[in-house]
């Protein structure tokens, strides 16, 4: 669940904690993660200036019941309007990951696009 003050913002997030957080001109990129070695995979949600959500990204893949890719954010850095992540090892290489916006039937939607990259 979201806090914002100290108070639920009536917002669950994927994930087990909260690993860092960003403003754009599109709204918020909160990144969350599961803290667990068993699953780790890294989630990035885009929530619109009311704090709805609008897009969400999972990094890394699950096959069956266990992650096929893990994926951990070790560093985060920002480039331009994307957020490039590296993993915690050389084998969970890096993503980028952007927000774009792409046409819809009823006009743009916001988006989230990942790409990997081997480090």
């Amino acid at each position: 669940m979201l806090l914002v003050d100290g108070r639920p913002a009536g917002v669950a997030l994927e994930g087990l904690q909260l690993v860092d957080q960003f403003e754009t001109e599109n709204g918020y990129l909160l990144v969350t993660d599961y803290n667990d070695p068993w699953e780790e995979l890294t989630v990035v949600t885009l929530l619109d200036a009311g704090l709805k959500p609008v897009a969400k990204k999972q990094l890394g893949r699950f096959f069956y019941v266990f992650p096929s890719r893990t994926f951990a954010a070790k560093r985060i850095d920002v480039d331009g309007d994307a957020l490039v992540m590296q993993g915690s090892s050389p084998e969970e290489g890096r993503y980028r990951v952007e927000v774009r916006r792409s046409p819809a039937w009823l006009g743009a939607r916001l988006k989230l696009r990942a790409a990997w990259f081997a480090s």
